[in-house]
């Protein structure tokens, strides 16, 4: 099993920089940005904002006002134990070691401590985030820092609020499947957007959305994975074992 991980929250600044940079472009295409519209507006709502913590509520409010891009994810359905779904959304940091295992190349995701997880590298780049709010069909993630998202680029600063959307259910012949989606609204710096649409290629339209679905992937293919080959779980997970038992992890 092969699979190349950039890092997930370097890959949706760059489509939203990208994107934020094409406004005028995409403007002519009035009945897409309805329909794009409708869908932010419809996502914003499931945010509680009264709900999230304190500290996070403001710059939570911002990003949902005034994002630089608001992207959805594909709609996709899996087979999978839905506890260890959950315990990956939980451990990031695990499932980098897990993919890794698996010959997958990932930067690294750290445990910063009270459920809060970083990456950073070496050109200034720091992004942490953590779950702000969850219910049983819903993570919301609220992310912040600084990223380079070229070479080329300087340091900008972004906020993200991210939405995972997950609901259990039964596949035709009974085995448990996770169906879920994510809604990502990002904020960052104009101008920086402006210059990122010189120096980057390929389709903004797509390109956040494709961002999101790598996103999506990280964790549903390490679950649909152990699903197919439970015996593979001890190998995987090591560092989990004394916490969680395989099968039934921690976190949840």
């Amino acid at each position: 099993m092969r699979h190349r991980f950039k890092s997930i929250w370097l890959g949706l600044l760059a489509g939203a920089l990208w994107a934020g940079a094409d406004v005028q472009a995409r403007a002519q295409q009035a009945a897409t940005r309805a329909d794009a519209a409708q869908d932010r507006a419809r996502a914003a709502a499931q945010v509680p904002l009264d709900q999230l913590p304190p500290h996070f509520r403001e710059g939570a409010r911002h990003t949902l006002d005034k994002p630089t891009v608001f992207s959805r994810g594909p709609a996709e359905a899996f087979a999978c134990d839905p506890a260890v779904y959950y315990y990956f959304l939980d451990h990031p940091d695990r499932a980098v070691n897990a993919w890794r295992r698996l010959g997958a190349k990932c930067l690294t995701i750290t445990d910063r401590g009270n459920g809060r997880f970083g990456w950073a590298d070496e050109y200034g780049s720091d992004i942490v985030w953590e779950t702000v709010y969850r219910s049983p069909g819903l993570r919301i993630w609220y992310a912040e820092g600084k990223a380079r998202p070229s070479a080329m680029l300087p340091l900008v600063p972004v906020r993200a609020v991210v939405l995972m959307h997950h609901v259990e259910g039964r596949d035709r012949t009974g085995n448990p499947v996770i169906r879920h989606q994510t809604d990502m609204f990002l904020r960052t710096d104009s101008l920086a957007a402006s210059l990122a649409s010189k120096v980057m290629g390929g389709s903004p339209a797509r390109l956040a959305e494709q961002n999101l679905g790598q996103l999506q992937m990280f964790f549903a293919g390490l679950a649909w994975y152990l699903h197919r080959h439970p015996e593979r779980a001890d190998a995987l997970l090591q560092e989990s074992m004394d916490a969680a038992p395989p099968g039934r992890p921690a976190g949840n």
